[in-house]
């Protein structure tokens, strides 16, 4: 088998927006490509933005056209056409569930949030070259963010140094403190952990 020649990363800020046709020649157009330059891998990143779940009401026709036009396009792809489908999401449970059945999205791997050594190596990575406050040491922090995802460390570290920088007075590079993350906690919402409206709706 020839290695893969193209990569087409689809989320739905790419695809949604304007008018109807429009959205719908987009999609269309990732999956022409995608076949022209076979063996090609169409990702779609956070695909339950793109593929909802819900239909009539609950859907706009905006939206409902879409998923109907992604469900074609994946529908209509067979083994010679070379094109491999990914999708990533931490809501299965919104995704349309026609997306999932089998011929799709049919095998599911999930990925376990990372264990407290495996955080501490992603804020050596993420703060590599940045001083550090005693209370803001990697295995401090590594106990702050538990339940953290990957991507929730590194939008801490990116807020806590805005906050560093916003404090520091000079050029060089300031020493962050656990302050700084904990202020960057308030800002950046964390992935499995409620936002402050839902937090309020349901008085958690």
């Amino acid at each position: 088998m020839r290695p893969i020649q193209c990569f087409y990363p689809v989320t739905a800020s790419d695809v949604l927006g304007g008018q109807v046709g429009e959205s719908v020649k987009k999609l269309t157009s990732v999956f022409e490509r995608a076949k022209e330059n076979r063996p090609s891998i169409i990702f779609f990143d956070e695909i339950d933005g793109l593929l909802p779940c819900g239909h009539g009401a609950l859907l706009n026709h905006h939206d409902l056209q879409l998923v109907e036009q992604c469900l074609t396009e994946i529908g209509n792809l067979s083994p010679q056409n070379g094109v491999f489908l990914i999708g990533t999401t931490n809501h299965l449970d919104r995704i349309d569930p026609r997306v999932l059945r089998g011929g799709r999205f049919s095998e599911k791997v999930q990925l376990q949030l990372p264990s407290k050594e495996l955080r501490q190596r992603l804020f050596a990575r993420f703060l590599d070259g940045l001083p550090l406050e005693p209370d803001a040491s990697f295995p401090a922090l590594a106990k702050l963010s538990d339940g953290f995802s990957h991507a929730d460390v590194q939008a801490l570290c990116e807020a806590a140094k805005r906050f560093a920088h916003r404090r520091s007075r000079d050029d060089q590079k300031p020493v962050l403190m656990a302050e700084d993350f904990h202020k960057a906690m308030d800002r950046i919402r964390i992935s499995g952990f409620p936002s402050p409206d839902k937090a309020a709706a349901t008085g958690t």
